[in-house]
């Protein structure tokens, strides 16, 4: 098996550059074999299941609808347009007559080379990347040991040294967007796709955070770091940040109506810190965290190690089904805790 794209048809209902990916398309027919029921429901954990079984490097998101065996109306309406992107759906009948639709797509501004999938102990692998003019290389060892490298535009980085057996998970960012995301198997298999849960409701945004501040700790702590301390003075802004970008309904760090935590601190604190910010999307606290462990660019964030503070947020998105939205905001601050500007 290799890691890869795979293009296939052009898709013109979604525009110039929409491609069906047999790849991607793998994936959501395994998820949709997943789905032993109407209700079941997607989780990051059966997504990053399935894409790891494919092959499939880009970083997707699904969507899943349940009703007739017609096309659902508005369904295609979830595909971003006016970029090159890669689509795939399957679907799966129940005898009530409803269907189990889902539906995934990827933005293709970065290509990967191909590359194995399956490693031998001790192998590495050559990455090249292209469309990614700032690509750095996010790679975490299966005990979470997270390296960063630079990637050189039309060069190939050697990564070696995979010793350790089980999951390697690879991960290229550019601009703050993560961009690709893959997994190696060194001397070992991948996941079993196991049935899809049922449906069940969102947790609350005011009960997650307490949580994920102790799964921080304990992760650091793991680590060999220091705890962080938390900083309730900025909670309300990463909760703005939150409802801001769950309202676009995409996980952005900043855009031009989503500013970020640290534009909105500069507004209204002094003195000035540092900020490195993770942004999680999922049902509830247990998934959040296990989407972060399981992406090298958001756990070095989580294990960075001059930040001092930190400060959790999360909303719920505006929509018919729901996601929640969680902000992770690390920082520290080297001219001291900032305080609140009086206004006069």
């Amino acid at each position: 098996m290799e890691i890869r794209s795979r293009p296939g048809d052009e898709l013109p209902a979604l525009g110039p550059g929409a491609l069906v990916d047999r790849g991607l398309r793998d994936a959501a027919e395994r998820l949709a074999a997943a789905a032993t029921s109407p209700e079941a429901r997607l989780t990051q954990g059966a997504v990053r299941s399935a894409l790891d079984l494919a092959g499939y490097p880009g970083a997707a998101r699904f969507v899943k609808v349940v009703a007739g065996t017609d096309l659902p109306a508005g369904l295609l309406d979830n595909v971003p347009r006016g970029e090159p992107i890669d689509v795939g759906w399957a679907w799966r009948d129940f005898g009530d007559g409803r269907r189990w639709w889902v539906l995934g797509w990827a933005p293709r501004r970065a290509t990967l080379d191909p590359l194995p999938r399956d490693l031998a102990p001790g192998g590495g692998v050559g990455v090249r990347v292209t469309g990614a003019p700032a690509a750095r290389l996010f790679v975490a060892s299966p005990r979470g040991v997270v390296t960063e490298y630079d990637l050189a535009a039309g060069s190939t980085r050697w990564v070696g040294g995979l010793d350790e057996p089980g999951e390697w998970r690879f991960e290229v960012v550019d601009h703050d967007r993560v961009e690709l995301v893959w997994t190696h198997f060194a001397a070992s298999s991948p996941p079993v796709l196991t049935a899809l849960p049922s449906e069940r409701g969102v947790e609350s945004p005011m009960d997650v955070p307490p949580r994920l501040y102790d799964a921080v700790d304990a992760l650091r702590a793991a680590n060999g770091l220091g705890a962080l301390a938390r900083f309730p003075e900025f909670e309300p802004l990463v909760r703005e940040q939150a409802a801001c970008i769950a309202a676009g309904g995409e996980a952005l760090h900043r855009s031009d109506l989503c500013p970020g935590v640290a534009a909105r601190a500069a507004q209204g604190w002094y003195p000035r810190g540092a900020f490195h910010e993770d942004v999680a999307v999922a049902s509830g606290a247990a998934e959040a965290w296990a989407g972060l462990r399981a992406s090298p660019g958001h756990l070095a964030n989580l294990l960075c190690r001059d930040c001092t503070h930190l400060s959790i947020g999360a909303a719920l998105e505006p929509a018919a089904d729901p996601r929640l939205f969680i902000v992770f905001e690390l920082m520290r601050f080297p001219e001291g805790e900032p305080e609140a500007i009086r206004r006069r």
